[in-house]
């Protein structure tokens, strides 16, 4: 209900606008940015995944080495490397936070709003880890025209200019992304996987062998299959994204093959279309963390 509510607002403005001849028509950038947003605010819980999941790991493997009850135990931090993790996890991070800025800011300027921007954008952009240099390219490339659509004064008229400068780059950062975040976590959710059949394993063995806790393996195993379930929908949340990063790249395409006509009815519809895509996608992800959070508030 909550998702077909949103959709209902979504369509709102194009609505009121195909019915009423009088209604100025929006621009085609309007739908497809606002569910870009949407999507570009859950990325961080996603993209930081890999780090918890490391550290997590780190720990399963430490607790499935424990023999026998120590009310003294500690994890030993300092056997747990996720450097590599965290270094990814902020490329993928802020690249996206650089495209998503991009297209909220040309929102505004095509719907004729002055655009404004967060003036670290470019500081952000120059300081992404393990970048190739295309890629390296292409953000920066983004980052600048950011600063250039508010510091040079572009107007509405100017956003197919836009357009047609960022299509490269958009293209290249959101097939970044889409390679990129698949097998990354999903590598270290496989691995969480692992460790959760060592440590539940260990745990079952420890109760077989006479703990006072007389710990039960159906209770384990119980316990184990949650958990795996809640790694599953961390894999269906990053197969969300990766739909939703071709749809990024597919919309910014229409985009720039009707740079010069935002406000045609039908390039609306097209756009509004690809913004439903990343909506469901949106849902999907939604619906991927809820268990995890109802876990959390407990």
């Amino acid at each position: 209900a909550f998702h077909m509510k949103r959709l209902v607002l979504l369509a709102l403005p194009i609505g009121c606008c195909l019915i009423f001849t009088g209604c100025i028509s929006p621009s085609a950038v309007d739908d497809f940015a606002k569910a870009s947003a949407q999507a570009a605010s859950l990325f961080p819980a996603v993209a930081t995944i890999p780090y918890s999941v490391c550290i997590a790991n780190g720990q399963n493997l430490q607790l499935a080495a424990v023999t026998e009850f120590n009310p003294d135990f500690a994890f030993d931090q300092t056997k747990i490397d996720c450097k590599m993790a965290d270094a990814t996890s902020q490329r993928l991070q802020k690249t996206y936070t650089v495209l998503a800025t991009y297209i909220s800011t040309l929102d505004k300027l095509a719907g004729g709003t002055a655009p404004t921007y967060d003036a670290n954008i470019k500081t952000l952009a120059g300081n992404i880890p393990d970048l190739t240099s295309s890629q390296q390219t292409a953000v920066s490339g983004l980052a600048s025209l950011i600063a250039d659509l508010v510091d040079k004064g572009y107007r509405q008229k100017q956003a197919a200019k836009a357009i047609e400068r960022a299509q490269p780059w958009v293209q290249e950062l959101s097939g970044m992304l889409k390679d990129q975040l698949p097998p990354f976590l999903n590598d270290y959710l496989s691995n969480d996987v692992d460790s959760l059949k060592s440590m539940y394993r260990g745990v079952a063995v420890f109760s077989l062998q006479g703990s006072t806790q007389h710990t039960s393996p159906t209770l384990v195993t119980k316990q184990f299959l949650e958990d795996k379930v809640q790694i599953q929908n961390m894999q269906n949340a990053v197969a969300a994204f990766v739909k939703i990063f071709t749809s990024i790249a597919e919309g910014h395409t229409t985009l720039y093959m009707n740079r010069n006509k935002l406000r045609d009815k039908g390039v609306i519809q097209q756009l509004f279309q690809t913004a439903i895509s990343i909506e469901k996608q949106v849902s999907a992800i939604e619906t991927a963390f809820k268990p995890a959070a109802a876990t959390t508030t407990k």
